[in-house]
């Protein structure tokens, strides 16, 4: 599934933000929370988050730092689940980490959803440091170097 977009939507008292229909796919229910910087929330289907650790499992198993890593990751994930309504129900200390109150944006990232308070989000910012990750997508050429962009990503290293 491709996700694409930005909305903005309200977080309920009991943490539940509700997923635009097309980002929801057919019977997809089950996700995966992981926090990225301290500034926002990457969404991922359990599926997609599997196929991910699959992979970096068969790294992982000669290098110490990777299986470390996997462990980390794994520590900070929160699983969520969808309701009948669509509305997905996000883990409260998560949510306070990335500073993420009553509002909050939803912005398709392609092959995850980057959940963050709207404040947060400055496509101008964005943009200047898109220039220097630019560079770094050489290194995307091979699983082992996507791998590690999404273990820095999410592990600020």
């Amino acid at each position: 599934m491709i996700f694409v977009g930005e909305y903005d939507y309200s977080v309920d008292p009991q943490g539940r933000v509700s997923l635009p229909g097309e980002w929801r796919g057919e019977g997809e229910s089950s996700w995966v929370a992981l926090p990225e910087n301290d500034t926002a929330l990457l969404l991922m289907s359990e599926s997609a988050l599997l196929s991910f650790f699959t992979e970096l499992q068969k790294f992982s198993v000669a290098d110490p730092s990777l299986r470390l890593a996997a462990a980390r990751l794994g520590a900070l994930a929160r699983s969520c689940r969808c309701d009948r309504q669509g509305r997905l129900s996000l883990a409260k200390n998560q949510l306070e980490t990335a500073g993420i109150s009553k509002n909050i944006k939803l912005i398709g990232a392609v092959t995850h959803i980057r959940l963050c308070a709207p404040e947060k989000w400055n496509p101008g910012d964005v943009d200047s440091r898109i220039s220097g990750a630019l560079g770094g997508m050489s290194r995307l050429g091979n699983d082992n170097g996507a791998l590690a962009a999404l273990v820095e990503g999410i592990l600020d290293l």
